[in-house]
């Protein structure tokens, strides 16, 4: 009976030596190598092939020189490649074993048995820009653990530098930039033998556009105001440590006015933004919508009243993220009261932001205009000038950064000629005007003529003498 157990734990130890260790992470892909003898090699089309999962007595993939391959029930994974080794693609929790591979050569059959192990690295983490990300990768105990070589590399293409700490398969990234998200790696060197496990880093941040978001209410009817997270990062990693958010607007005419919360973030089976009480006086000037992706963006209708700086802003447990959006709305205005213009009217137009700006303004006329004022360079903001029929048109004003287009505004001027009823009580009023005038100096000149005949009859008169014997002047 002893011998029997000794007999037992021998083939034991000797079966566990030639087993050869094959390390996989769950999810993964592995080949499974065949082992080639001299005479599989030179017999190649006459090898019998069949690969065993575990005890399993049904191959799970085999390879039969008449019949070709045939493949077992979970076909959908097991692979066989040109050299007859097996590939496994995804890898399942249920795969990691021992695996048996039986060569049939003429009469000779050769053995070879493989042991699945495993390589486990950290779960997908999310982690606030700025903060230190450890990540971890281990093998599970067998021949090669102690020998293999592990090594993590950063996300490709990633062009920010990368501080890592630590040896083999734990390593700390201290200060985290945004750059940092993106797929990890872990790759495990063993006995001429490589195998690469990954795992997904997000890294929590708020991108917003840095400069003005410039539009108009003639070029579009509505404005999208972007803000989003900086990576792609499922909700689910996110709603454990996120306690809500809000877009908070103040207008550009009043600086000091506080900026008015109009829509929350509302957190439940759902995640997406709902009006707050302020945000519900104007419905349509919203958009309330579920969040299914990283963009936590709105869209406004354009006018006037949105001239302003909106703040996006995402509230999680120990910090809170903030981005502040300026949207500018470039607008033309006339100062006549009526439409249609009539010819020979003046008008005035002002492109304005709304307040003072620096950026250059070009205006563009009709194609049958020949305003002088356009001739200048830098165009002014304001234009005045008496409309002419050839004036009739589209007017549009360009807002200029240097050589970078902002946005336009347009304004149609309708004009038409004066009507003849009109032309003829200008006519009679002019008439009445000048013989109102005649009139007047008239009986001025009458008037006048009058009170120098008056003049006249109250002089004393005096006469010569006619005899010259006589001297001196006496009254008649």
């Amino acid at each position: 009976m002893m011998l029997c157990w000794i007999l037992i734990l021998s083939i034991l130890r000797f079966l566990k030596a030639e087993e050869t260790d094959i390390y996989a992470q769950e999810g993964g892909t592995v080949t499974l190598p065949r082992d080639s003898h001299e005479k599989a090699v030179v017999n190649t089309e006459k090898v019998y092939v069949n690969w065993y999962s575990g005890p399993e007595k049904t191959p799970v993939i085999s390879r039969n020189p008449q019949a070709g391959i045939q493949q077992g029930k979970d076909k959908a994974r097991f692979s066989m490649l040109p050299d007859f080794s097996v590939q496994i693609s995804p890898v399942h929790e249920s795969d990691f074993g021992l695996f048996r591979c039986e060569q049939h050569i003429f009469t000779e059959t050769y053995t070879k048995t493989y042991r699945l192990r495993r390589v486990t690295v950290s779960s997908p983490q999310a982690v606030m820009v700025g903060d230190s990300l450890s990540l971890r990768c281990e093998l599970e105990t067998g021949q090669f653990s102690d020998t293999a070589i592990v090594n993590w590399t950063p996300p490709e293409n990633s062009k920010c530098n990368i501080i890592k700490r630590g040896s083999g398969g734990y390593n700390t990234v201290s200060n985290v930039p945004v750059c940092a998200s993106g797929v990890w790696t872990c790759t495990v060197k063993y006995n001429k033998r490589e195998v690469k496990a990954t795992t997904a880093v997000y890294v929590i941040d708020l991108a917003a556009p840095s400069d003005p978001i410039y539009t108009s209410v003639s070029n579009s009817t509505s404005v999208n105001i972007p803000c989003s997270l900086s990576d792609d990062i499922p909700w689910d990693l996110l709603r454990d440590r996120l306690l809500g958010g809000n877009w908070s607007f103040s207008p550009l005419s009043n600086a000091n006015q506080q900026p008015k919360e109009f829509l929350t973030l509302h957190i439940n089976s759902t995640i997406k933004w709902i009006a707050t009480k302020a945000g519900q006086d104007k419905p349509n000037a919203l958009q309330q919508r579920e969040l299914k992706d990283k963009d936590l963006s709105i869209i406004k209708p354009v006018s006037e009243a949105i001239r302003g700086e909106y703040t996006c802003a995402l509230n999680f447990k120990d910090r809170t993220f903030s981005k502040k959006i300026k949207v500018e709305v470039l607008q033309v205005t006339s100062t006549a009261i009526r439409s249609p213009l009539i010819e020979g009217q003046r008008v005035n137009l002002s492109c304005s932001l709304g307040h003072n700006t620096t950026h250059e303004v070009k205006w563009r006329r009709p194609s049958g205009s020949t305003h002088p004022l356009l001739s200048s360079s830098p165009h002014s903001a304001f234009l005045s000038f008496l409309v002419r029929m050839e004036d009739k048109g589209k007017w549009t004003c360009e807002l200029w950064d240097g050589q970078k287009f902002l946005t336009f505004s347009e304004i149609f001027l309708r004009i038409e000629k004066a009507p003849v009823d009109i032309w003829l009580w200008v006519a009679i009023s002019s008439g009445i005007v000048v013989f109102i005038l005649l009139l007047v100096v008239i009986i001025k000149a009458i008037r006048k003529h009058k009170q120098m005949l008056m003049y006249r009859r109250r002089k004393t008169r005096f006469c010569c003498c006619k005899n010259p014997n006589e001297t001196g002047f006496y009254k008649t």
